[in-house]
């Protein structure tokens, strides 16, 4: 529930700030009108600043009501083209600067006259009505100039987040293919171990099982965990195959307190354990030894797991799946940056080793 109020809070955010830089941008506009005005009106106009100078600041409240009002207008335009909004902007710059020089000689001449000042030809309102529709059209322009690089930014944002959820969403789904693959083998053992009548081995076996899957379960709700939570889960993975193998699998880990809080994402280990379990100690004669080592270097993570079993051999066959969905969860979360080495160890035995960026929870 937090992040979907994060996400409404931070365009909440983002609108403020984009109704404020509105503003601000009117009130710039309006402030360069004045100071236009009033240094042209000291070269050419015989009215004196301070007569002059209250009216100027009335057409700039009012011109600022105006702008506000064509915001709003063109804001209503959001779903059209960029074309449409700027032919509306055009038509808009000039309706303004027709309603301005009416609202300017209203003012002079019939609301607050100055004396002796001439009435308003045609051809003296079409000046001003030029004047006015120069400054309308460029704040016009520099407004849409605007909207428009915030359309590209939303569109860009949008873009990044729909490539986010398709890429935690593929993460989700290599995720969740450990559980089904790792369940099958466990209740085959399982079966294999009632068949055989050791059921005392298989009631361990399964209550190891509930608590694993309780584990991983629990572990879902993020996408990585510190290096010392996936140990934990890959010691009772290993305890599950403790009761069938005991006497011929030894388990040695190899992890740095300084590492132990290293982030990785859930389960990584677990099919490569795994494999190193059915391939390795399952098909073996002699005790097998399962090593699992982290070390870091130059800023990157390295976890091995290796075994000295005999299997299969250097072909180990049955370890595609395993390791595939361990080579494409580590291109999802870290692209070129984490990577699956994996290759058979002479005279025996078979090793995979992972890398990935060492990042250190706070």
């Amino acid at each position: 529930m937090n992040a979907p109020i994060s996400i409404v809070a931070e365009r909440e955010t983002l609108l403020a700030e984009r109704r404020r830089a509105t503003l601000v941008l009117i009130g710039l506009f309006w402030l360069f009108a004045f100071v236009v005005l009033s240094l042209r009106a000291a070269f050419v106009d015989t009215i004196p600043f301070e007569v002059m100078a209250p009216r100027r600041f009335v057409y700039a409240c009012f011109g600022t009501l105006m702008c506000v009002g064509m915001v709003y207008a063109l804001d209503r335009l959001h779903g059209s083209t960029f074309s449409r909004r700027v032919l509306w902007g055009v038509a808009g710059a000039i309706l303004m600067a027709v309603v301005q020089s009416l609202f300017n000689n209203v003012i002079v001449r019939e609301l607050f006259p100055i004396p002796g000042i001439a009435p308003m030809s045609v051809s003296i309102f079409v000046q001003w009505m030029v004047v006015w529709l120069g400054y309308f059209l460029a704040w016009t322009g520099t407004h849409l100039a605007l909207t428009y690089h915030w359309d590209a930014q939303d569109q860009q944002m949008r873009t990044a987040a729909m490539r986010e959820l398709a890429q935690e969403a593929r993460i989700a789904a290599l995720r969740y293919q450990v559980n089904p693959h790792f369940l099958f083998n466990a209740l085959n053992s399982i079966s294999s171990l009632v068949l055989e009548r050791r059921n005392e081995e298989a009631e361990v076996m399964l209550l190891n099982l509930a608590a694993f899957l309780h584990s991983t379960l629990a572990a879902d709700r993020e996408g990585t965990i510190g290096l010392d939570e996936e140990i934990a889960l890959q010691r009772r993975y290993l305890d599950i195959e403790a009761a069938r193998f005991s006497e011929r699998m030894k388990v040695t880990i190899e992890v740095p307190e300084a590492l132990a809080h290293a982030r990785v994402p859930t389960l990584i280990l677990q099919p490569l354990i795994e494999n190193a379990v059915r391939h390795g100690v399952d098909r073996s004669e002699q005790i097998t030894t399962i090593r699992i080592v982290a070390a870091a270097d130059r800023g990157q993570l390295r976890l091995v797991v290796e075994d000295d079993g005999e299997g299969d051999g250097p072909s180990r066959r049955g370890t595609g799946l395993g390791l595939a969905n361990v080579g494409e969860r580590l291109q999802a979360h870290f692209g070129d940056h984490g990577r699956l080495t994996a290759g058979p160890l002479s005279p025996s035995g078979y090793r995979a080793a992972i890398e990935l960026p060492l990042e250190l929870a706070a």
